[in-house]
């Protein structure tokens, strides 16, 4: 029995899906290496099992005789054992001859095993085979049938048979048994989805959609893959968009005090900065500070493309609360991206008269303890740092607003445990990725958005062009005429080592290869040094001490080098379009023309072609990351595979865009109508819920 904790007591789970969540370990034959291996592909509950769907289908012919026109097609026949041959040689090769009404048929096996062999094809028994017809002169043969068994067997080979993703040491067949068990365990679940939208788009119900689609038996079952797949789909979709509309509602009930414009300190910044700020970025900053003023929290994600400038909202916002007596935190992801935030606000530090800090785990004990002490009192009006900021052992005086940079690393019940640190804060999270709008409402639908779309006048533009890898030599002299010109250039590589069973440059072996063109002119950072070393080869850069910093992907958001005119990434075919985007974005960001050339190996497949065009034509992130979720799917554009995003089991995003904004529209009105999720149609919706894993947000509906 699952316990959930709701309000202040406990309640059992919705008792019809018990069953669901016990392991495929309970089932004869299973044991824990198969837990091992189910988790690899879909998971090991019956729950995750009955939605690891097929990707093929094996259709079969049922036949009494053999015939031309059944050549290489998966037949059904029943014949009478003849005369049998088994050899010990190697290739161990074993025949069967079969006869079918006068016909001959040679069953073939290699290296099969002699009892198995000799207790199958018994002489004159009767028996069933399924495999592919094949002919070797004027012989009949299959070889390796798929299926044998006695005439009177009560198991049926099917004529549509479903076949599924596998991974090393699970067989199909295993994978079948654990299927048609977890099928099986499936209670009957009363209808979720309103009749119109049923008949509208044809959708049969939950359990007939599942079932047919494991277990096809007509050609009409078969051609209604598609509609099975699809309810399911908005079944997840559905779930997906409940959860976020329950989120939203439990987020809202939080009431805090509110806050006024002062805007004496906002108008200190504003004057002292070199540039004047977008339109887009106002409008972004009224809503930002009407959303901190009200008594409800605020939960907001900036998106703005590289360089739209982002990181002075967010400086401006946290000055909001500064100015009301609070104190602001931004989070980075890195210690990189945390020390550049760090060094932009300080610059204004005493010009405003603000007590500003960093604070990472690798800093000294000695200080971090110092700055701990001062943030508790309220000395530290600002904090910048890595997510050690969030840690139990900090404490804040008065937090009032906390700003997640590069928010992809954070999942939507990763956000709200988040919020829980912190239970007065407003919440902002930023992004330079530009968010499809698909994934905005599968991920962020909790949230209200804001788009800073326009980049400031002064950028230049950036050209893009792709030189394949043999052109090395021209690279080197474009490099060499920037160095004269006292400019400065970014070379990405994706590896740190070499690695033998990848074919790609490793940041340390370009390093030294470069050294030998522009000696005690290149430095290196890349993720596995230590922060000082870090700290240092990136001050030389930004300081112009050095003209060519060579890394990994850990510059990839938030360096600020407005004289790097030049941005090399290597093996630019081995990057997605939006990881290329934002490597991109580290150039013009000063006044003088830049360019990004991606180094690629003319052994590239279509797609990689693709994205290397799209590159080149475009500079717009949000066409680029739409396009990105085409060619790669949700799994990858943002990193969620490695971090909080959210997989699917059975949506695709890309392909089921119109089923999430249905999806959406159906949520917000069942959570209208039914916020508690009361009564009969409240249980439906949990089932739903609990189904697709979204049964966290049920906690929320009673709790404050």
């Amino acid at each position: 029995m699952i316990i959930i904790y709701v309000g202040a007591k406990y309640i059992m789970s919705l008792k019809l899906l018990d069953g669901l969540y016990n392991k495929i370990d309970k089932l004869k034959g299973f044991g824990p290496k198969n837990l091992i291996l189910f988790d690899k592909i879909c998971g090991n509950r019956l729950l995750d099992i009955i939605f690891h769907l097929p990707t093929s289908l094996i259709k079969r012919l049922k036949v009494e005789s053999l015939k031309e026109e059944y050549l290489f097609k998966r037949i059904i026949v029943s014949g009478k054992v003849k005369n049998s041959w088994f050899s010990y040689k190697r290739p161990k090769i074993s025949i069967v001859s079969i006869e079918i009404n006068d016909q001959l048929l040679e069953i073939i096996y290699f290296n099969v095993n002699k009892n198995w062999f000799s207790s199958n094809f018994i002489k004159e028994n009767e028996i069933l085979i399924s495999g592919e017809l094949t002919k070797k002169g004027n012989k009949w043969q299959i070889i390796h049938p798929d299926n044998i068994q006695s005439i009177n067997s009560k198991e049926i080979i099917p004529i549509y048979e479903t076949t599924y993703p596998l991974t090393s040491g699970l067989s199909h067949k295993k994978i079948k048994t654990a299927i048609t068990y977890s099928v099986s365990t499936v209670p009957n679940f009363s209808e979720w989805i309103n009749k119109e939208l049923l008949i509208k788009y044809n959708w049969f119900n939950f359990n007939q959609s599942l079932y047919k689609l494991h277990f096809p038996k007509t050609k009409k079952e078969v051609e209604n893959n598609d509609l099975y797949r699809e309810r399911l789909a908005f079944d997840e979709a559905l779930s997906r968009q409940l959860a976020l509309s329950l989120i939203r509602k439990h987020k809202h009930k939080i009431k805090q005090s509110t806050l006024k414009n002062v805007n004496k300190l906002k108008y200190k910044l504003i004057n002292n900065l070199p540039f004047n700020l977008t339109k887009d970025q106002k409008n972004v900053l009224e809503s930002i500070y009407k959303d901190i003023n009200s008594n409800k929290r605020m939960y907001r994600l900036l998106q703005g493309d590289v360089g739209s400038g982002k990181t002075i909202v967010a400086f401006l916002s946290i000055i909001h609360v500064v100015e009301n007596g609070f104190q602001g935190a931004l989070m980075a992801p890195t210690e990189i991206l945390a020390y550049q935030h760090y060094m932009l606000f300080k610059r204004y530090e005493k010009i405003l008269g603000v007590k500003i800090c960093l604070l990472t785990s690798k800093m000294q004990n000695n200080i971090k303890e110092s700055y701990i002490n001062d943030i508790k009192i309220g000395k530290m009006n600002i904090v910048v740092g890595t997510h050690a900021i969030i840690q139990s052992n900090i404490k804040f005086k008065n937090l009032r607003l906390a700003i997640i940079d590069e928010q992809h690393r954070f999942g939507v019940y990763q956000r709200l445990e988040l919020s829980k640190k912190s239970p007065n804060t407003d919440f902002m999270v930023m992004t330079a990725t530009p968010i499809p709008r698909t994934l905005v409402l599968t991920d962020y639908g909790d949230m209200d958005i804001s788009i800073i779309h326009t980049k400031p006048k002064n950028r230049p533009k950036i050209k893009t062009i792709s030189v394949s890898i043999p052109r090395m030599n021209e690279v080197i002299k474009a490099v060499s005429r920037a160095i004269k010109n006292q400019e400065q250039i970014f070379w990405v590589c994706p590896l740190v080592k070499d690695s033998e069973k990848l074919d790609l440059a490793a940041a340390e072996t370009r390093h030294q290869y470069l050294n030998k063109f522009f000696p005690d002119k290149v430095t290196l950072v890349h993720g596995k040094m230590d922060s000082n070393n870090k700290e240092k080869a990136l001050h030389q850069f930004s300081k112009n001490e050095k003209s060519i910093l060579v890394s990994t992907t850990v510059i990839e958001v938030g360096i600020n080098i407005p004289n790097a005119t030049i941005m090399i990434i290597e093996h630019a075919e081995r990057f997605g379009l939006a990881q290329l985007h934002q490597l991109r974005g580290r150039i013009g960001r000063g006044t003088k023309e830049s360019v990004c050339i991606l180094l690629y190996n003319q052994n590239i497949g279509e797609i990689a072609k693709e994205r290397l065009t799209v590159m080149r034509e475009t500079n717009n992130g949000f066409i680029i990351s739409e396009k990105d979720l085409k060619l790669r799917g949700a799994g990858e554009i943002l990193g969620t595979k490695q971090s909080g995003g959210q997989m699917f089991k059975v949506l695709d995003i890309s392909k089921h865009e119109n089923l999430i904004k249905i999806a959406n529209q159906h949520s917000k009105l069942i959570i209208n109508k039914n916020p508690n999720l009361i009564g009969e149609e409240g249980k439906r919706i949990k089932n739903l819920l609990y189904l697709f894993g979204q049964d966290k947000a049920i906690k929320l509906i009673k709790s404050g």
